[in-house]
């Protein structure tokens, strides 16, 4: 009470000879200060000096009210006292008892009906504090519980959003739009492999950006950067997804910049990097909720990565790393729908080695293998980065070649041929030289059919290469005419 020891009470308007009969009932621990009839104190002063109880004279009311109600708003807070001096009626009373008034009392005031009435003021005050504190307090925890039941609603919308997907782009995706609720974020990157491998990791890069350039290089950096760190070993090689998530540029700023290390069962697989547009201020419940949100994240991401795994591991032949006949039957698929889409020519070559088994019997089958190995190498090397490869049987390999005539791919059959049946294949028994024949067929533009003729086709081009003596590149054209590398033949 700025510093006093004494409570104040206000006079309003009251005599002086009952202003003294007040004081003198109050005795210490009360003082009083008076204010004339006409003079109304602020709600500054109200705030300062925190009286307990206001004695109001009769003529001091009559004067408030005749003043607009905003500027005597304040005065209705403190517990008031109306002397009540002069005539009056019964009518006016009850109205007086309406206006909030603890207390009438009629003049003249006596010390004990003062004391009285200072008692019963202070206990009057002590139960409003009370019950003033007890309403603190309980919208204290309403806005604590608020904010509690706020917090989960996040989290449990959070955990919903990132465990619908087992795609690690929309798991991300979906994180960003949850997190920009509890932190300003601008942009969510992140490199992540499978949690299986320990060593030549093959990593994932998901940028926020929608293509190569400046900005994606400088999230690959940073992140490549952090993950070689924690894997105190180099990332062999990276693959780039790009999420379009932003549409601005977002660069990396180490001073606003979120990195999350992803770990299951004490093995690292990832780093997440929530970049924000300023630092964040963070309280603890928050910080508890963002803790619990990224251990959400890390278990979604990491069945991710688990799914996605399995899934690749499911296209692809185990022995030459390659897609194999289940992937190819579903891109052939793809790949025509497109071509046929645009008119666009889509070329089949399926390419056999020649006497395989003659090496399997010979040299054994671990040389075999590594002549399936070396063949499929052979073939990713001399092919675009938009060509697909796989191994469509036994020593049987299919490549697909979007937007290429057939006398392009028979031109590149004949080259790979070539290649092959130049190379020493080097195994534990020595160096192996083998060939190889070639079919090769393209879609029927003319004519509606499922893919399946183009292998079709394509394996009745091989067969008559292995017809003609083998080491040979054949193409069947969708009329059924048929080239062989070097001649023409019906």
């Amino acid at each position: 009470m700025n510093g006093q020891t004494k409570k104040l009470m206000w006079g309003l308007g009251i005599s002086n000879e009952d202003a003294e009969v007040i004081r003198q009932a109050a005795g210490d621990r009360f003082a009083l200060i008076s204010f004339p009839v006409g003079v109304t104190p602020s709600i500054n002063q109200l705030e300062a000096d925190e009286p307990c109880l206001l004695w109001i004279s009769k003529q001091g009311w009559d004067s408030l009210k005749k003043l607009p109600s905003e500027s005597t708003a304040h005065i209705d807070v403190s517990s008031r006292i109306l002397i009540m001096g002069g005539d009056y009626d019964l009518a006016e009373l009850e109205s007086l008892l309406e206006c909030g008034f603890t207390e009438i009392i009629k003049p003249p005031i006596t010390k004990q009906r003062a004391r009285n009435v200072l008692l019963s003021a202070v206990e009057t005050q002590n139960l409003y504090q009370d019950i003033m504190h007890m309403t603190r307090e309980i919208c204290l925890e309403r806005e604590i519980l608020e904010r509690k039941n706020n917090m989960l609603g996040f989290l449990v919308s959070f955990l919903e959003k990132v465990t619908q997907h087992l795609d690690p782009a929309e798991i991300l995706r979906a994180a960003q739009n949850e997190l920009a609720t509890l932190l300003p974020v601008s942009a969510i990157n992140a490199v992540c492999w499978s949690p299986q491998d320990t060593e030549n990791i093959h990593a994932t890069v998901y940028v926020s950006g929608s293509k190569k350039d400046q900005t994606s290089r400088a999230w690959t950096h940073e992140l490549t950067q952090r993950a070689e760190h924690i894997l105190g070993d180099s990332i062999v090689s990276l693959d780039m997804e790009y999420m379009g998530t932003v549409s601005d540029d977002v660069m990396p700023r180490a001073e606003s910049l979120l990195a999350v290390d992803l770990e299951h069962r004490d093995s690292p697989f990832g780093v997440v990097m929530v970049q924000c547009n300023d630092t964040p201020q963070l309280g603890k419940d928050q910080i508890q909720v963002l803790q619990s949100a990224i251990s959400h994240l890390t278990l979604a991401l990491n069945n991710a990565m688990l799914f996605t795994a399995a899934q690749h591991n499911a296209d692809i032949d185990g022995l030459t790393q390659l897609y194999n006949r289940r992937h190819f039957d579903k891109r052939l698929q793809e790949e025509d729908t497109r071509h046929r889409r645009y008119g666009h020519s889509l070329c089949l070559m399926i390419a056999d080695i020649d006497n395989f088994k003659n090496i399997n019997d010979t040299y054994g089958h671990l040389a075999g293998d590594l002549v399936l190995k070396d063949l499929s190498q052979i073939l990713a090397d001399s092919l675009r980065t938009s060509d697909y490869i796989a191994r469509f049987g036994g020593e049987e390999f299919a490549v697909l070649l979007p937007c290429t005539s057939a006398s392009h791919a028979t031109i590149l059959a004949e080259r790979i041929r070539i290649q092959i049946e130049n190379h020493g294949f080097c195994t534990d028994n020595g160096v192996i030289k083998t060939t190889a024949s070639i079919g090769v067929a393209c879609i029927n533009l003319t004519t509606v059919e499922p893919p399946v003729e183009i292998i079709r086709r394509a394996d009745a081009a091989l067969y008559q290469a292995k017809h003609e003596g083998k080491n040979k590149v054949t193409v069947l054209y969708p009329d059924n005419s048929l080239l062989l590398a070097g001649g023409y033949a019906t």
